[in-house]
């Protein structure tokens, strides 16, 4: 990397670090990809929330658009480096072979070249910096100046209570969608052991919990540990 490019991102670690928001901060780091990677001509940053990729910054309806088709088709660099958590680097006719859709999509708009970095807290994955090139494939330096963005990414993340408070919010309702099917399969445990109606079922799961003291999420566990143990 040459003195320039070091510079830049140290002005960028900086800037990012005074956002009063996550996604300040990210759009920053995202616009910044564009001025200091070789060849990058867009650029988004896809957030994971509970291993999903959600895009959360974009310079350009290019990148949107890139990132878009690979949700569609649960496929392509982006998606592949949430799920190997190493960086993928490759151009449109590599992605002709692996990634159909997406070359497809990519040359509607130009596009000749992708970049997925994945940017770690530790041994987790918060998200990956995607790259989109419209003047050929990405070489090493873009490679080893985008994980420096990546990185930043990670700490924006990491310091921002946003994305903690949206990801307490989706874990909990992902626990009470697990808690409603512990009840129901209890609940249908119950109507094929005791011979009672849906109903019935609940009103004995209501019973079983005041007199033992405990939530009807406990008592479903309960029949559900003891049914396993039966078979």
């Amino acid at each position: 990397m040459t003195e320039d490019v070091i510079n830049a991102l140290q002005r960028l670690a900086e800037v990012v670090q005074n956002e009063k928001t996550l996604g300040a901060a990210l759009a920053s780091i995202a616009e910044a990809a564009t001025t200091s990677v070789p060849r990058c001509d867009a650029a988004s940053i896809a957030l994971s929330i509970e291993g999903r990729p959600i895009t959360a910054a974009i310079t350009g309806r290019i990148a949107l658009e890139l990132d878009v088709a690979q949700y569609d088709t649960h496929d392509g660099p982006c998606l592949t480096t949430f799920r190997s958590m190493t960086t993928l680097r490759m151009n449109v006719a590599e992605a002709n072979e692996s990634f159909p859709h997406l070359a497809r999509t990519a040359q509607l708009y130009g596009v000749l070249g992708f970049l997925s970095i994945p940017a770690l807290w530790g041994d987790d994955l918060v998200g990956t910096l995607n790259l989109y090139s419209r003047t050929g494939t990405f070489d090493e330096s873009a490679e080893a100046i985008g994980a420096v963005l990546a990185s930043q990414v990670a700490i924006a993340v990491s310091r921002s209570p946003e994305f903690t408070a949206a990801r307490d919010v989706v874990e909990n309702a992902q626990r009470d969608l697990d808690d409603e099917s512990q009840v129901s399969i209890a609940t249908g445990l119950l109507m094929v052991n005791e011979a009672c109606n849906a109903e019935q079922a609940e009103g004995l799961l209501r019973s079983a919990a005041a007199h033992d003291e405990q939530t009807i999420l406990q008592i479903a566990q309960r029949i559900i540990d003891q049914h396993h143990r039966s078979q």
